[in-house]
């Protein structure tokens, strides 16, 4: 065997049992959280629900845009106490193998008309397990959380002022 060839199967060798660990891996969430375990299927499934909560308009931005589900999972996992951590990981999968009953795919290949009609067999409670309840309320709570104080909505929606316009008189005498 002469010396390139060798160097050559060596170099590929290497890379391979480099680059084999990240295939065997089981997808990790890309939030880094240090209290709850998350895949990134059920990550991207978490991204769906929010977006399906507050949808995109032709005119204003939703939940997908800002990302919401980037705010619900570290106000989980940080300002949550623990069972809730614990309640809320067990209505994660719960809602998914939900969802999957009831059309027989995941929540993320459901058509826009699927998810609504999820989300309001959820939203009347019929026939839903109190897990998935808890838990589509506290993904709620946080979407809508993410959405009111975004900067979109503050400035387009709501109108809000950080200091007092022109129109404020600090010096104005006060008649009874």
């Amino acid at each position: 065997m002469n010396r390139r060839t060798a160097l050559r199967n060596v170099i590929i060798f290497s890379a391979g049992a480099a680059f084999l660990p990240s295939c065997m891996e089981d997808e990790k969430s890309s939030i880094p959280l240090k209290n709850i375990s998350l895949t990134r299927s059920q990550e991207k499934m978490l991204a769906a629900l929010c977006e399906t909560i507050i949808p995109k308009t032709n005119n204003f931005i939703g939940a997908g845009d800002l990302k919401a589900h980037e705010f619900v999972l570290p106000m989980v996992d940080d300002c949550t106490a623990s069972e809730d951590q614990q309640q809320f990981a067990a209505g994660l999968t719960a809602f998914d193998k939900l969802s999957h009953d009831k059309f027989g795919q995941i929540f993320t290949g459901y058509t826009p008309q699927q998810k609504k009609s999820l989300l309001r067999d959820i939203e009347n409670k019929t026939a839903i397990p109190e897990t998935v309840l808890n838990f589509y309320g506290t993904v709620k709570r946080y979407t809508l959380q993410s959405f009111t104080s975004s900067q979109q909505y503050m400035t387009d929606i709501k109108k809000y002022k950080m200091v007092p316009g022109p129109v404020f008189k600090g010096c104005v005498p006060l008649t009874p």
